[in-house]
């Protein structure tokens, strides 16, 4: 279902209670949160395993944390379409070993799926590894011959956090070549709130780090004409997310209106977690699946 157009109170945070605030951005609290993470991670582990599709973990740079696990249909030949992932986990969780559940659906579908990795939030800080993610990004188009890709059919996608890493790359270190769609879901554009909440004392982020790794900060301080160079985006959020998820995603879609073709979908019955698992199936999530496949197929020579 599309989302509503925001009006101009969706672009400003309406909370200023710290407690509130923490609730609306804790997505691992629930029990409906958890399980649905459990499969996810399930997903993940059947991807490694799957008789379908062939995996390699391939090597994007010297540093520890450059590296992907690439997985292709095991039929065929390439060179393939691919989708390349930016995974979540607050910045700091997680590595492309849990997060690759997407990968089925895209052997299925006859496409590649590339799962990026970076270093934590606490080790590097905010610039350095939204820098990371789009060196990451980059480096699997130089290789995308070595690795069997077609370097002219790449599509970039991130969850939760890792939609904001894919978006913040992007927008301050723009590659020599946009990817051919960006799919966001569920992702944090504005980050300013988080400072008000109890996940800062993990998380860090200086008043510097919101204003200039917010993409809502970016593209709204950006002059829309010329606009800014952006592939076709869908912003999607699960229906039944906080309402802090729902109003960062419209807005986004509000800001990125004067840049590029931008989409919104609001996944019904979904939440969090299972928004991301509704990509592997039919049903309300199938848009998030259609639109890389659509873009990529349009791209085929």
């Amino acid at each position: 279902m599309p989302a509503p157009p925001p009006t101009h109170l969706d672009l400003d945070c309406p909370v200023t209670d710290p407690a509130t605030l923490t609730a609306l951005y804790d997505n691992n609290a629930s029990p409906r949160n958890q399980a649905d993470l459990k499969a996810l991670q399930a997903r993940s582990a059947a991807a490694f395993a799957s008789p379908t599709l062939v995996h390699r973990r391939v090597v994007l740079g010297e540093g520890e944390s450059d590296w992907a696990d690439l997985f292709r249909p095991a039929q065929g030949t390439g060179p393939w379409p691919a989708l390349v992932f930016v995974h979540g986990g607050r910045w700091q969780l997680n590595t492309s070993r849990e997060t690759a559940f997407w990968a089925q659906a895209c052997g299925d579908a006859g496409l590649a799926f590339v799962g990026l990795n970076f270093p934590p939030l606490s080790a590097v800080g905010l610039p350095v590894q939204i820098a990371h993610v789009a060196r990451g990004i980059e480096a699997v188009r130089d290789q995308a011959a070595a690795l069997g890709l077609d370097a002219g059919a790449l599509a970039l996608s991130g969850h939760s956090s890792g939609a904001h890493l894919a978006l913040a790359a992007l927008l301050r270190h723009p590659p020599a070549v946009m990817p051919r769609a960006l799919l966001l879901l569920g992702g944090l554009y504005d980050l300013a709130p988080l400072r008000l909440t109890a996940h800062q004392d993990s998380l860090g982020f200086s008043a510097d780090d919101a204003a200039t790794c917010s993409p809502l900060h970016l593209l709204l301080a950006a002059k829309a004409v010329p606009p800014l160079r952006l592939p076709p985006t869908l912003v999607a959020v699960g229906a039944e997310e906080t309402s802090e998820f729902i109003r960062q995603s419209r807005a986004l879609r509000h800001a990125l209106e004067p840049h590029t073709a931008v989409q919104g979908l609001e996944v019904q019955g979904a939440a969090h977690f299972d928004a991301a698992l509704a990509f592997n199936a039919p049903g309300p999530g199938a848009g998030l699946r259609s639109f890389v496949t659509q873009a990529l197929q349009e791209a085929a020579p």
